[in-house]
This record gives structure tokens, sequence and C-alpha cells, in this order.
């Protein structure tokens, strides 16, 4: 058998790789015609992979929650502590009260000091003598500048009406009395119950600001909020120690701690450091003394009127009630001088006549005016030192309190955000 040629075996070669060549093509064909088949349900089932809803953990969510709600009650709650706020509305900062408490005590005693200064003009003026008109116009304008300036506003516009009512009929009683003793006497009688008046308004006024400043920041929107507050705070701490398995988240309470003491304080205002109770009615309790002096004297002039069935009270009663506001006072130097005062006024019932009943009183005039004046003196120095320092030191515990509030919400904030970081 002859060996093929040459040219025969290459051409043989190419032979058969072409037929291989033409074997392969289809299932080349075939692959190429799957590959973007395959492409198309690589990009389908991711498609359908982005469509579908992920699911993601909603404690975050409630974590972000329940740390804005605690720092939003405990924020709350110091600012209610600050006494700005009650259930009532806005109310004045603590110096303002200071302010007001001390206008409504002065008041009140020039609303006294007035009536005595008209009884003292229509009794001489009835005797013929020239009165000191000047006295009591002057003593009326004080008082009403002070109610003006005590800040509550039915008392205080009911009250400066009854003194000008009272002004107008004790110098009507005045003009009266040269002519008509008599009518000039009940006419004073209706200013002085004018001005008796007045003075109830002025200690109504006396008394809620001295009881604003014994409560100092502590008012009802506190109880009520900061007790809501507590129970919130408290509320999500157990609900945190459940959610984390911890049973203690330290700056939350500390939070809770400090809001449940500033409801605490709201509820129980002697757990304070600092109390203004003592303060205040050491001053209260010196203003009413000289209140029920002057009142005292102011009846005595009203008997030597004869007026003695027209007063609210009868002298002797008045006289204890004085005697009894002088004893408060724990000083037996003032204790001393009113009984000195208050020497002869037995007779003054049985003495017969304006007149008469005039000089009486006059004999006790030098005891009564020391009295005064040393009450006066101390009462001058006490106001300043009360509308300074007990505003000041109120307005101090409630920027206290505020500053508390402040601390609460930031530990409320930082004890949940921790908590929340274990979940990013």
């Amino acid at each position: 058998m002859s060996a093929p040629a040459p040219g025969q075996g290459a051409n043989q070669a190419q032979a058969q790789q072409a037929q291989a060549q033409q074997a392969a093509a289809p299932q080349q064909a075939r692959a190429q015609a799957q590959q973007p088949q395959a492409q198309q349900q690589a990009q389908q089932q991711a498609k359908q992979q982005a469509q579908k809803p992920r699911r993601t953990s909603s404690t975050p969510g409630r974590l972000r929650f329940a740390r804005a709600l605690a720092t939003a009650a405990a924020a709350l709650t110091g600012i209610a502590a600050t006494g700005t706020f009650d259930t009532g509305g806005v109310n004045p900062t603590p110096n303002v009260i200071a302010s007001q408490w001390v206008a409504a005590e002065r008041a009140g005693i020039a609303v006294a000091q007035g009536d005595l200064d008209a009884a003292r003009a229509v009794a001489e003026a009835s005797t013929g003598g020239e009165p000191d008109r000047e006295s009591f116009h002057t003593a009326y304008q004080d008082a009403v500048e002070n109610l003006t300036a005590s800040g509550s506003d039915q008392p205080r516009s009911a009250g400066a009406r009854e003194l000008l009512h009272a002004d107008v009929l004790a110098e009507r009683a005045i003009e009266q009395a040269r002519t008509d003793a008599e009518g000039a006497a009940q006419t004073y009688a209706t200013s002085s119950a004018a001005s008796r008046a007045a003075g109830q308004a002025s200690g109504q006024v006396a008394s809620e600001s001295a009881e604003n400043l014994n409560t100092g920041s502590r008012s009802g929107l506190t109880a009520l909020l900061g007790g809501l507050a507590t129970v919130v705070m408290i509320g999500v701490m157990v609900w945190l120690a459940l959610l984390t398995r911890r049973m203690i988240n330290v700056p939350l309470l500390i939070a809770t701690a400090i809001t449940g003491w500033l409801t605490y304080v709201s509820l129980n205002p002697s757990a304070l450091p600092v109390s203004y109770e003592d303060r205040v009615d050491a001053v209260a309790t010196r203003a009413t003394a000289m209140e029920e002096v002057l009142q005292a004297r102011q009846a005595q002039y009203a008997v030597a009127l004869g007026l003695e069935d027209e007063l609210p009270v009868r002298l002797d009663a008045e006289m204890n009630e004085a005697t009894r506001a002088i004893r408060a006072l724990g000083e037996t130097g003032y204790s001393t001088t009113w009984q000195e005062a208050s020497e002869g006024i037995d007779t003054l019932m049985d003495a017969s006549g304006t007149t008469a009943r005039l000089q009486v009183i006059d004999a006790t005039g030098s005891a009564f005016d020391e009295i005064t004046t040393a009450l006066h003196n101390d009462l001058v120095e006490q106001f300043d030192d009360a509308e300074f320092g007990v505003g000041t030191t109120a307005s101090v515990t409630s920027g206290f309190a505020l500053l508390l509030g402040i601390i609460a919400a930031a530990l409320a904030w930082s004890g949940l955000t921790q908590r929340l970081r274990d979940y990013r």
C-alpha cells in the first residue's frame, strides 16, 4: 500500500478540522443562545429579591420613642418645678412675688394708719380744733400705691375703690363736724367701714403672696406633671430591663430619682433644705402687730366720737387683739411699752363727751408714739431684707429645680442612647 502524498495529507487534515468545527458550531450556537436567557433569569431573580419587603427589627424605633418620652418627662418636670407655670397659668417669678407680698403688707399698715388719722382728724374737728387733713390723705395714697404694686387684680381694684371712697367720706366728715358732730361721726363710721374692707383686701393679697413664697417653686402642676413623669420613667425602666435582660440602667434610674424627688417636694415643702416660712412669718407677725396697734388706737378715737356701738368689735376686744399681737413678737420691750400705752383706757368709756375722751387718749400719746415708731423702724429694715433676701433665695431655688430637670433629662437621654447603640 503506497503512502499518501504530502499534499493529500494536509488536505485531509484540513477537511477533518472543518468537519469538527461544523459539528461544534450548533453546540456553540446553543451555548450562546442560553447565555442571555441565564442573564435574564438572574436579573429577574435579583429584581424579585429587591421587591420583597425587608424584615427589620422594630426595637430601635421603640427605643427612640422611649428616649424622647423619658427625656421630655424629666425636662417638663424641671420646668414646672420652677413655679413659673401652674394649673392656673403663668406665675410671677419668686422675686416678683416677694415684692408683691411686701407691698401688700405695707398697704395693710397704710390702711390702718389712714383710718386712725381720719378718726383723729374728725374728733379734733368736732371739738373745734384744726385737724391734720394731710396725714390721712397721704396714708390712703400710700395704701393705694402699694395695693397697685401687690399684683392681685380683683382684691387690688376692690381695695383701691374702697380707699378712695374712705378718703372722700373722711374729708366730708371733717367739714360736717363743725356744724353737725353727730352726723360727722356717722359719716366717718361709713368711711371707716370702707377702710376696713380695703384692709381685708390687702390682707388677702398678703396671705396669698406669703403662701406662694412659703411653697416656693412647688406647685400643683409640679405634683401632677411630676407624678405622671415618674410613673412613665419607671415604666420605661421596667420595659427596658425586660427588653435588654439587664436589671438596672443607672442613668435612667438617677433621672427617675430626681424627677420623683421634685414631685415629693411639691407635695411636702418641708423636705426642702431651704425654708422661707420662718422668715416670712417673722415679718408678717411684726406687720400684724403694727396693724393691730393702729386699729386699737383708731377704736379709741371712734369711742371718743360716740361710735362704740358702730365698732366691728368692742374696744376691750380690740385692745386684747393688739396685746396678743405684741406678745407674739416675744420681745419684752414692746410688751412693756404697749402696757404703758394701754393704761387709763379703762376710764375712756366713763369719760363724758368727745373733749374729755380725747384728753384720756392724749395722756398715753407718748407711749403709743414710741411703740409705733419702734415697730415702723423694724419693719422698714425687715421689709427691705425680705424683699431682697427671700426673693433672691426663692429665685435661686427655682433655678436649681430647673437645673435638676435638665440634668434628669440629659441622664434619661444618655441611658437610653446607650441601649440604642446596642442595636445598631
